[in-house]
This record gives structure tokens, sequence and C-alpha cells, in this order.
């Protein structure tokens, strides 16, 4: 099975893919806001600017590799999907 095929079975173009990592970024700052300091540092630091750099092609192929080296199945990256496609279909 393939990333790309389950991508395209779920209907989620790269757009939809960034849109869902985009959410999920943004929830991880919100849930620091407690921790100001710890969100400049990671603005500051390019560390967040290095996780938004083409960030829907490596999320899509970590998810292969871990595919290929069966440290994820089908059914988690199903979920990911998902949710991804419940993302879309609220924007």
């Amino acid at each position: 099975m393939s990333v790309e095929r389950l991508r395209e079975e779920y209907d989620l173009t790269l757009d939809d893919v960034r849109w869902y990592l985009s959410h999920s970024i943004s929830e991880s700052l919100l849930s620091q806001r407690e921790q100001r300091e710890q969100i400049v540092r990671r603005i500051w630091s390019g560390a967040l600017e290095a996780e938004l750099y083409d960030m829907e092609e490596r999320f899509l192929r970590t998810l292969q590799d871990e595919l290929d080296r069966s440290l994820t199945d089908e059914g988690s990256i199903r979920e990911h999907f998902e949710h991804a496609r419940m993302l879309k279909m609220r924007r």
C-alpha cells in the first residue's frame, strides 16, 4: 500500500495535507500560550520555519518511510487522512 494511493482515496490534495498540518501546528502553539517564552524561542530559533518548510511533502515521505519499515500501519495513516478530510470539509 502506498501513502499516495491512500491520499488519493481520501481525495486529499497537497493543499489539504498542508491545511491539516497547519491545524496541528496551530494547536501546538496554542497549547503553549502559558509558556510564551517557548513560543518565542520556537519562532526566533527558526524551528517553526523549519517545521513549515515543505511540511506536507516531508510528512507524506515520513509516513511512507514508516509504512515501508513497518513502524506504522495502514490504519494509522487512514486516521491521519480521515482527520485531514474532516478539516477539509469544514474549511
